[in-house]
């Protein structure tokens, strides 16, 4: 047991002389999971499938394979609206945002779940694609949350599509990608 104690430190130093990217690839890999897991309670979180947010190709890179059908994701680079988007979401929601990502109606069959319980940033509740807050696209700031999203737009139906940290509201309630937002603040 002391033996493997001591090999462990042994290789780490030594692969950090002889490779350091590969150390820092390994540290930021597991930042990223950590990130990725804090976005949903932990019994979702410790056997979802953990994958980095697409680069600038649109490539998805598998950190961790699951067994439980979620699919966690880590936070975007911190910028000036986003803090934290890290988000943890069942198969129904990733299919859900797959179509948004791809400009597609999306085709669920099934109610799909999201958790943003680290969500820290400012995004519009009009305009899926907005980058910044614009006279018209009721920009705010979104905390800790739930998202769900039907398969049938009637299911949204007498929800407020006002932000509001007291309630659920539609989220991009005038388009394809309609939901339910759920603050947890």
């Amino acid at each position: 047991m002391v033996r493997n104690a001591l090999s462990i430190p042994l290789a780490t130093t030594l692969l950090a002389a002889l490779c350091p990217s590969a150390l820092r690839a390994q540290s930021t890999n597991a930042a990223k999971i950590a990130s990725a897991m804090a976005a949903a309670p932990a019994s979702i979180a410790k056997d979802a499938t953990i994958i980095d947010r697409a680069d600038a190709s649109g490539k998805m890179t598998l950190l961790r394979q699951g067994t439980n059908g979620w699919t966690c994701m880590p936070n975007s680079p911190k910028s000036k609206y986003v803090l934290n988007n890290a988000m943890c979401m069942d198969a129904n929601f990733a299919e859900f945002l797959a179509a948004m990502r791809a400009r597609k109606q999306p085709a669920l069959k099934a109610m799909g779940v999201s958790y943003m319980l680290t969500g820290d940033q400012w995004v519009s509740n009009t305009t899926p694609s907005a980058k910044g807050p614009k006279p018209d696209n009721d920009w705010h700031h979104v905390f800790a949350n739930i998202m769900i999203a039907y398969p049938h737009r009637s299911s949204l139906a007498g929800l407020p599509v006002k932000p509001t940290s007291k309630g659920a509201y539609v989220m991009w309630a005038e388009t394809p990608y309609a939901h339910v937002m759920l603050p947890m603040k």
